[in-house]
């Protein structure tokens, strides 16, 4: 028997606001309740998946988080796991700290830091943090480094740097108003394969991906049916087999379909 797994993102798919509406939290309900899967798929740290969907009480089974450099299962504990050196983090810092219009951020397993804020604003994808000095970063393990960048050209300058600058050292990932450094080969469509062989292996999966950004591209890639959102940018829409408006269009549809 195949099982419909469905691996979905959270800003700007499920979580709007820093919430998860109660139309998208009860027909994800509705799709554990009858049998399938639920991934959450995230750019996001453990600390600030938890924050976000605590308060909606959203149950899932695994999540693949930090853009698929850490897998958990549906209570947080860590399945897999990798990591960037803190001689990274520091170099990262001392080239961005001084830039207007950039916020640098570095993220472990427990907790969010913030190394240098010159954006003068907080995200809400990112508003939960502990300030953290360079000569702290040698006592942490760091798993990745999210930039919030507010102007659009500047956001493209960096990521050109940093793909020419540090060619082969991490990926970069690519979200609305953020460019997240995560380790080689970690993206949402890996750490899916990784979930899928170490915990599906013998199972047949119908895997189903939603997500409406740019990061979410390689699990989209990777995915049986891969579904996005009518407002979403014309480089996800291309790999996408269809687009909703809301997430529970798509978990409506998919469970008539099987009644």
């Amino acid at each position: 028997m195949t099982r419909r797994l469905l691996a979905t993102d959270l800003d700007g798919t499920i979580v709007f606001d820093r919430a998860v509406p109660p139309a998208a939290k009860q027909a994800l309900d509705r799709w554990r309740a009858a049998g399938n899967l639920l991934v959450i798929s995230t750019g996001k740290s453990i600390f600030a998946t938890d924050d976000v969907l605590r308060p909606s009480g959203l149950q899932f089974d695994y999540c693949v988080c930090y853009s698929g450099a850490v897998i958990t299962d549906g209570a947080y504990a860590v399945v897999d796991a990798s990591y960037i050196p803190v001689e990274l983090v520091t170099d990262i810092h001392a080239r961005l700290k001084d830039l207007p219009g950039v916020a640098t951020y570095a993220t472990t397993i427990d907790n969010d830091y913030l190394l240098s804020d010159n954006a003068e604003w907080v995200d809400p994808i990112l508003s939960k943090f502990t300030p953290l000095a360079p000569e702290q970063f040698a006592e942490h393990r760091f798993i990745g480094i999210p930039m919030l960048i507010t102007d659009d050209a500047e956001r493209d300058r960096i990521e050109a740097m940093l793909r020419t600058d540090y060619a082969g050292r991490f990926e970069v990932h690519r979200n609305q108003t953020f460019l997240d450094i995560v380790p080689p080969g970690a993206d949402k469509g890996a750490g899916l394969r990784r979930l899928l062989d170490g915990q599906f292996g013998g199972t047949a999966v119908e895997l189903w991906t939603l997500g409406d950004s740019w990061n979410d591209i390689p699990m989209h890639e990777n995915a049986d049916h891969a579904v996005c959102f009518t407002y979403s940018p014309d480089e996800v829409k291309s790999v996408c087999e269809s687009e909703v408006a809301r997430a529970e269009d798509l978990i409506d549809r998919l469970l008539e379909e099987t009644r």
